[in-house]
């Protein structure tokens, strides 16, 4: 193995490992406190890293500086992308919840001040039919 193959592998794992974790190269160089053009060189195989920079990569990539030298196949990348997606569907989930809990109170909250000044005679009739239909359909604009 060369010098420029070895470079291939280590762009490799870096680029897939960046992108399963949904990261940009200016969010990986933030995370792994290098500059952009350096995490973009690296990708690029213009240019060799050193250890220091090779292990805060691997640290903001949750993986060891080894992970990243090792040819794609021979490591744990296979389960990364069932981690990912599992990870992925719990957020939706929990965003879901926190929407409906969300949307619950606001639509309690629109109730109460709805049935405050219709009580007190300073809501028009065709405005309560909107609120009402709006409650119940809320892509309607």
């Amino acid at each position: 193995m060369d010098k420029t193959e070895l470079r291939k592998i280590l762009s490799g794992n870096i680029k897939l490992k960046r992108k399963l974790l949904g990261f940009t190269q200016e969010t990986l160089a933030e995370k792994a406190e290098l500059s952009a053009q350096t995490v973009n060189d690296i990708e690029g195989c213009r240019t060799w890293v050193s250890d220091k920079p090779l292990i805060k990569l691997a640290e903001a990539l949750h993986t060891t500086p080894a992970d990243l030298l090792v040819p794609l196949g021979e490591t744990e990348t296979s389960s990364l992308p069932d981690f990912l997606k599992l990870k992925n569907e719990l957020l939706f989930e929990v965003s879901e919840k926190i929407e409906s809990v969300f949307t619950s109170h606001i639509e309690k909250k629109i109730l109460i001040h709805f049935w405050e000044y219709s009580a007190a005679g300073k809501v028009l009739p065709r405005f309560e039919s909107y609120v009402m239909l709006t409650l119940q359909n809320p892509d309607m604009e």
